[in-house]
């Protein structure tokens, strides 16, 4: 179990490709759907914080990730604003 008073914090551009695929294979749903107000946020939250914590844990469970805490800056990230 998550400790309750852990947040998570992520890069979004600090993803890889496969890490990208498999965020959308676990919710159904683009990347980019994190910037758009009218779509669900919790799955993909959820599948953010298990991807980036399995880095540092590999035994890191999806389960354990839907216990986190979310911590967020005050600027909205925009997922489709990348350094290309």
């Amino acid at each position: 179990m998550a400790d309750a008073a852990e947040l998570f914090n992520i890069d979004i551009n600090s993803l890889t490709i496969a890490e990208v695929v498999e965020i959308e294979d676990r919710t159904g749903m683009p990347l980019d759907a994190l910037g758009q107000t009218d779509q669900p946020k919790g799955r993909m939250l959820q599948a953010l914080a298990y991807i980036t914590k399995r880095r540092e844990d590999p035994a890191y469970t999806w389960e354990m990730a839907g216990e986190l805490r979310i911590s967020t800056d005050a600027e909205p990230v925009d997922p489709s604003d990348g350094d290309e």
